[in-house]
């Protein structure tokens, strides 16, 4: 055996070892491994791998970013706001802010969501889905003109985003345009046919032009496809509705 060279092979070893660890323990490592858990639906997971990197790197912002849209799916929305408010202060997108608006209508913070939603459309004005969500906010404090420009934005935008379309279809029905209401719920149900939300309003728009047979029609789809509790009792009180009155082809 010759002498020295186990020692040369050894020292090789214990410089190599450091290395690999430290290329498995990098920041990117952690953010692409908490991607993959995300895509995955293993948000526990990924927020896992987003704190270390944040802990490796507590300057970066897309660490606080993508750990603050898991927080909002996992509905911990003041997570999410103080996670994609340090991601804001460090390297601010629309996409962020976008973010952020969504933690915030989900706690009934509308003003505040409307303001990230137009800081949003600012630094990125083909932003589809921030035009989609400020039409939603919108909607949801009664500017339905608004909402339906807004909407109408997000659409021409991005032509298959049913969302937009079954928002649009309540704006329209809230200002009574019917025919262009059930149109939007028919272009929403065609992209998304699971979409339970808007079948159910299309019921409403078919119960308030007394076409019974099709608002029942909807509201039992509704039932079918979603355990939302607020859909689940909007349905059912449809169907009572219905059931209550005296039909002709009773």
């Amino acid at each position: 055996m010759i002498p020295g060279k186990n020692w040369i092979l050894l020292l090789t070893a214990i410089l190599v070892i450091p290395l690999l660890m430290s290329a498995c323990d990098s920041v990117s490592d952690h953010i692409a491994l908490g991607d993959t858990y995300a895509n995955q639906g293993k948000l526990d997971n990924a927020i896992t791998e987003y704190t270390r990197a944040i802990e490796l790197t507590p300057k970066q912002a897309a660490p606080y970013y993508k750990r603050g849209t898991i927080y909002n799916k996992k509905g911990k929305y003041d997570l999410a706001i103080a996670d994609l408010t340090k991601a804001i202060d460090r390297s601010p997108s629309a996409e962020m802010y976008n973010e952020r608006a969504i933690a915030h209508g989900s706690i009934g913070q509308i003003k505040l969501a409307l303001a990230d939603l137009d800081e949003a459309i600012k630094l990125n004005p083909k932003l589809a889905t921030a035009f989609s969500n400020r039409g939603a906010a919108y909607i949801n404090i009664g500017e339905y003109d608004l909402a339906i420009s807004d909407l109408s934005a997000a659409i021409g935008l991005d032509p298959y985003n049913a969302n937009a379309y079954s928002n649009r279809g309540w704006a329209y029905f809230k200002v009574e345009y019917f025919e262009s209401a059930i149109n939007d719920f028919n272009s929403a149900i065609y992209l998304n046919p699971k979409l339970a939300i808007a079948y159910c309003n299309r019921g409403w728009v078919h119960y308030t032009k007394q076409k019974f047979d099709l608002a029942l029609a909807d509201f039992k789809k509704t039932l079918e496809l979603t355990n939302d509790p607020t859909l689940k009792q909007a349905a059912e009180q449809g169907i009572e509705y219905i059931e209550s009155k005296q039909r002709p082809n009773q």
